[in-house]
């Protein structure tokens, strides 16, 4: 398969930008799915809780795919077309360890984004973050990322499809968590670089 030009990926995510989220039911678990999609090859499907917060996110850019979860991280892999007619299905085949340049490219192609729609800042922060993580460490690195929770008030006007995929147990505190490896691993970063001086 062939890397797609940037302009390709900039252009499908500019459409994904403007494209009318579709917002599923609640299931019985309260839990529902925000679609968003581009004639352009960009897609985002948002499984958010019943409290407003981002449980998982799958990002299928130009035949390759991010999926992010709450309290597993970030993988990737590539998009399958089958079948050759209108009833043309989409197969995704997960990579074993999150490939780096597949996180990069779908970083970069979000990271011009300026826009108010949560669900694609979301997916922006967590791709951010992982190649902010990829750049720490050097190289290829398993991609753990905790993202930013986002509330999302009731949106006047989105039309209501079927809910599709599973709920997920998250951590009440993931954020907390996170936030105070981080404030701990900056801590002993300063210490160190004190102590080298």
């Amino acid at each position: 398969m062939t890397e797609p030009s940037p302009e390709r990926v900039k252009s499908a995510i500019q459409a994904l930008s403007q494209a009318r989220p579709v917002e599923g039911p609640p299931g019985d678990d309260g839990q529902r799915s925000v679609w968003h999609l581009s004639p352009q090859g960009a897609e985002l499907l948002s499984f958010v809780d019943s409290d407003g917060r981002v449980q998982r996110q799958e990002l299928t850019l130009l035949g390759e795919h991010c999926v992010w979860t709450s309290g597993v991280g970030l993988r990737t892999g590539r998009v399958e077309q089958e079948g050759a007619s209108r009833a043309e299905t989409s197969v995704v085949h997960p990579d074993l360890e999150p490939v780096p340049a597949r996180l990069l490219r779908a970083a970069v192609a979000l990271e011009d984004y300026q826009g108010e729609d949560r669900y694609i800042l979301h997916m922006q922060r967590v791709l951010a973050l992982a190649r902010q993580g990829l750049v720490m460490a050097g190289g290829p690195a398993p991609v753990a990322v905790a993202a930013p929770v986002v509330q999302e008030p009731p949106a006047p006007g989105v039309s209501r499809v079927p809910s599709g995929g599973t709920p997920l147990a998250t951590p009440k505190h993931e954020g907390l968590t996170m936030l105070l490896v981080l404030g701990v691993g900056l801590i002993v970063g300063v210490g160190l670089m004190l102590w080298l001086l």
